[in-house]
């Protein structure tokens, strides 16, 4: 069986909850459509300015496993190249759902005019992205985009202001219709061990995307989603169906996923819906709308302690993992039994989170 995952994002229907986050991976029309076609229920350009950005050095590194470093400043090409020939190919190829990224580290004024030139030339929503350490006048670019422009506007906040959240909630009192949560985290900084230089160019200094970032996104989505009321893309270090059905049951709408369709190409989206499709049928879910019911039951609950961890025989595989990892060496396996010193266990949970096999789980008492 497989569950539906066609939702709605601001009263537009998505073919699924994947939203292609704005980035490399969608430089121009062809690799937009290539990502819908895949399996994205909306695909982001990559961030527009008048002139473009000029990106010259070494400007992206693999970092470990799915993670990236980069230290882009959103799209090179100028804004007429999107306006007359990208956004309108895009749509010519199928793209049903395109949202355009304006790159909003420009004046006020610039920043109007492009989300103005973008939605005549035919994107169906805005995203605006800004500084990512100075958001002083984010607001206030929200409000004037939101009076220029008929389409729904996407706030992209990250975790490097000092106060994310306030802004956050500040943008939707100013009238954005959904936030994107979170950009990029850093700045983070690596060296060449090989050459004796910074890994990355110019001053070495980056920002990290990818698996790494997935908690920090995880607190973000929830806590925006609670304090908004308004439509979370939860963007950050999605890189399987578990992932997105964790971020989906953390409080997000949608699910923004940048990194993991660079490293692996578009067919990551297909790989993606079909795990995702899969475990929301494992545990009940036919449709996005009972997904989406359970996470309101879930930011309702509060653990208040662990009951008991509790031992499966029948699911032991004798590796052994959960004893190494004891750090109060409070577990020790005796042929097919499993004991506890009870004096020396914290009921930490570690075990239960090493087990390769779900022999060890934990018992919850909530609230």
């Amino acid at each position: 069986n497989m569950s539906e995952l066609t939702t709605d994002l601001c009263g537009i229907t998505l073919q699924s909850p994947f939203i292609l986050g704005s980035g490399p991976a969608g430089f121009d029309a062809e690799d937009l459509f290539k990502n819908y076609k895949a399996g994205a229920g909306a695909v982001v350009t990559k961030s527009i300015s008048v002139n473009g950005c000029k990106n010259r050095t070494r400007h992206m590194v693999l970092n470990r496993g799915d993670s990236l470093i980069n230290n882009e400043g959103g799209s090179d090409m100028p804004m007429g190249w999107w306006l007359d020939s990208e956004i309108p190919k895009a749509k010519e190829l199928g793209v049903k759902v395109l949202i355009g990224s304006v790159y909003g580290n420009g004046s006020l004024a610039d920043t109007v005019m492009v989300a103005g030139e973008i939605e005549r030339a035919g994107v169906d929503m805005i995203e605006i992205v800004t500084d990512y350490h100075d958001p002083a006048d984010f607001v206030e670019k929200i409000m004037a985009v939101k009076r220029k422009v008929q389409l729904p506007v996407i706030a992209k906040v990250n975790s490097n202001w000092n106060n994310t959240e306030e802004i956050a909630e500040a943008c939707v009192r100013s009238g954005a219709d959904a936030v994107t949560a979170i950009d990029s985290v850093g700045p983070v900084y690596r060296i060449d061990t090989e050459n004796e230089c910074p890994l990355i160019g110019g001053n070495g200094y980056g920002y990290m995307t990818g698996a790494p970032i997935f908690p920090i996104a995880m607190r973000y989505v929830h806590d925006i989603s609670g304090k908004t009321g308004k439509p979370v893309i939860g963007t950050g270090g999605i890189t399987s169906g578990r992932d997105a059905y964790e971020m989906l049951l953390g409080g997000a709408s949608c699910l923004g996923v940048c990194t993991y369709p660079i490293i692996h190409g578009p067919e990551a989206f297909a790989r993606l819906c079909k795990e995702l499709s899969e475990i929301m049928d494992t545990h009940g879910c036919r449709d996005m709308k009972m997904l989406k019911e359970k996470a309101v039951k879930i930011a309702e609950k509060s653990v208040r302690e662990v009951a008991d961890v509790e031992f499966d025989e029948a699911k032991c595989s004798r590796c052994g993992i959960c004893i190494t990892a004891c750090p109060y060496r409070a577990r020790k396996l005796n042929g097919n039994m499993m004991t506890v010193d009870r004096e020396k266990c914290r009921k930490c949970g570690l075990c239960a989170g090493v087990c390769p096999s779900g022999a060890v789980k934990m018992g919850y008492v909530y609230e």
